[in-house]
């Protein structure tokens, strides 16, 4: 065995279910997701540039969250249905109803994310996905932990705005200057 797939192996086994986690709850979808982690360690297997990478589980991290959102975009294509498609309430029951909803809302949301650039993305991911704190995302992204809380505050304030969520907790909590006598 090559020192390439010792090395993956070791990865698979000692991250694999943190990367199998973040990408279902990227796709919410476990079917999905595992046929994402299959295509993320073929994709790794083929690179042979990883002996240059200096985190194998931060780059396999990133190109999880990439996957991700390739398959949030083809699938957004592919699921632009007409009204007529969407099958009748089956019960009056308002808990199916409830989990649309929040479906819906998350697909939003995810959607916005997919947008965002690569490494604001990446800090939104692992810390409001992933919940990782702000001083582990800079040491992973080498930044300090200031400049992470800046990127993830401008994923939300661009989740926010995009979303129409003016009655965000922080609106009107902007910074007022005071005048000292």
């Amino acid at each position: 065995m090559s020192h390439h797939q010792t090395e993956l192996l070791e990865l698979l086994e000692t991250s694999g279910p943190k990367l199998m986690a973040l990408l279902t709850r990227l796709t919410l979808r476990e079917d999905v997701a595992e046929e994402l982690m299959q295509d993320l360690f073929l994709k790794l297997s083929g690179n042979r540039n990883l002996t240059e990478v200096d985190c194998l589980y931060a780059y396999a991290r990133r190109a999880a969250i990439n996957l991700a959102f390739s398959w949030r975009r083809r699938e957004a294509l592919r699921r632009s249905r007409s009204l007529d498609e969407i099958p009748e309430r089956a019960s009056d029951n308002h808990a199916p109803l409830s989990r649309l909803v929040q479906s819906e809302e998350m697909e939003q949301i995810l959607a916005v994310i997919g947008r965002l650039g690569g490494t604001s993305r990446e800090a939104f991911v692992m810390r409001y996905i992933q919940q990782d704190s702000y001083e582990a995302i800079a040491e992973q992204l080498d930044k300090t932990p200031h400049q992470v809380r800046a990127l993830c505050f401008r994923a939300m304030k661009h989740l926010r705005a995009t979303l129409g969520c003016s009655d965000s907790p922080t609106a009107g909590k902007g910074a007022q200057r005071v005048e000292h006598e």
